[in-house]
């Protein structure tokens, strides 16, 4: 038994539910120092976000733009690069993505849709790739 808690598989398992655990521990005490009831904040947190259709719709339309950015930022952190212009890089492509759509409004959808995907991709690449290009060519630090 001694064992199987100090295996690294354990490990790679309850340290993420320690971080949790003890992240709501320490927002508990600071909203009981401000004078809330911790438990009903947290029962009106999670009801809200996932207590009916409204929430849990609203809760993974403001989730996904989010994961998308951290799935870039692990795959940048596999190959030893730091990354910490993600959300930057969401924001211009989304920008390219519109702009294209209200330049190109009288597209059909079918053919407008993929030139809009296309349009965000590059546009965040092309902006998360100033900073690629401006260290491998300058070997300026990426974190400004």
């Amino acid at each position: 038994m001694q064992r199987f808690f100090r295996s690294p598989r354990f490990l790679e398992i309850a340290l993420p539910i320690a971080a949790v655990l003890i992240a709501f521990a320490i927002g508990g005490v600071l909203l009981a120092a401000l004078g809330a009831n911790p438990f009903e904040a947290y029962w009106v947190l999670l009801s809200g976000a996932f207590g009916s259709v409204n929430g849990l719709t609203a809760t993974l339309t403001k989730m996904t733009p989010l994961l998308l950015v951290a799935l870039g930022i692990c795959i940048s952190f596999r190959g030893g690069v730091i990354n910490i212009g993600g959300e930057g890089q969401i924001i211009i492509g989304a920008l390219a993505s519109t702009a294209l759509a209200l330049w190109l409004r009288d597209l059909p959808g079918w053919l407008l849709l993929p030139l809009t995907l296309l349009a965000g991709a590059v546009g965040g690449a092309v902006w998360g790739g100033i900073a690629g290009v401006l260290k491998a060519r300058l070997n300026v630090n990426e974190i400004l």
